[in-house]
């Protein structure tokens, strides 16, 4: 619907009577607020993420630190060393997640260089038919021209891991998983309804599958840490906010 106006007839009793009515579409208008509004809500959890992920980072130096030494100063097969074992363990699992938080804060310190995207999911293909399972079908298109990224590999890996184990939950009695590079031309209108992204030539990594999808309650959440819909101790809800991050 565009902008526009309209002439209506009216009556009243028997005496004819005109009136004048005006429409704007204001759907760009909505769809720029809230995009607006949700990338506020994003900096404010990446700021209050970044900062808990930082000092408990610290906090989990001086733990591992001394875990190692208590393994140090300790005698093979002995209880305070299996102990010991057990704590630095859970400090460095602590550690890997707390990087995932730091990754979605973008406060994680990273070295992007040229990579060829094909080359790193081709990498990553063997890893991915294993995270699945024999029950899922798993397809890899390579359909694009120019394929050079500017990323850091390690992050790009970490993202594929993310979004399988997210399709792979999605569909528990098996489906079909597609990842799918190509190049695409983004134009004025991508632009003007995504801020922050420039027009021109891209190289998309699509990733699709055939599970149980979400409603759209759940999709206005997915970004955030620690948000998940699945049972307790079946995940951290931080796949996709690495991913976002």
């Amino acid at each position: 619907m565009g902008h526009g106006s309209r002439v209506y007839r009216l009556r009243r009793s028997e005496e004819p009577a005109a009136g004048r009515g005006a429409m704007s579409d204001i759907t760009h208008q909505r769809l720029m607020e809230e995009q607006l509004r949700q990338s506020q809500k994003m900096e404010a959890i990446g700021r209050l993420a970044g900062g808990v992920a930082h000092d408990f980072n610290n906090l989990l130096t001086v733990i591992d630190g001394y875990s190692q030494f208590l393994l140090n100063v300790t005698k093979d097969n002995s209880a305070a060393r299996g102990y010991a074992t057990k704590i630095q363990k859970a400090a460095q699992s602590a550690a890997a997640l707390t990087q995932q938080l730091l990754a979605f804060s973008r406060r994680q310190i990273i070295e992007p260089k040229p990579v060829d995207l094909n080359s790193v999911l081709g990498e990553a293909e063997g890893m991915i038919r294993r995270l699945v399972g024999e029950d899922i079908e798993t397809v890899f298109v390579y359909d694009a021209q120019e394929r050079m990224v500017l990323a850091e590999v390690n992050q790009l890996h970490q993202v594929l891991m993310n979004l399988t184990a997210n399709a792979r939950d999605a569909m528990p009695e098996g489906g079909k998983l597609l990842f799918e590079i190509c190049n695409i031309d983004l134009g004025p209108e991508y632009v003007e309804d995504h801020p922050g992204v420039k027009s021109g030539p891209y190289v998309l990594l699509a990733v699709s599958d055939t599970g149980t999808g979400m409603d759209d309650e759940t999709k206005s959440h997915i970004f955030e840490p620690f948000y998940t819909t699945k049972g307790k101790g079946m995940g951290t809800g931080l796949g996709l906010s690495t991913v976002h991050g």
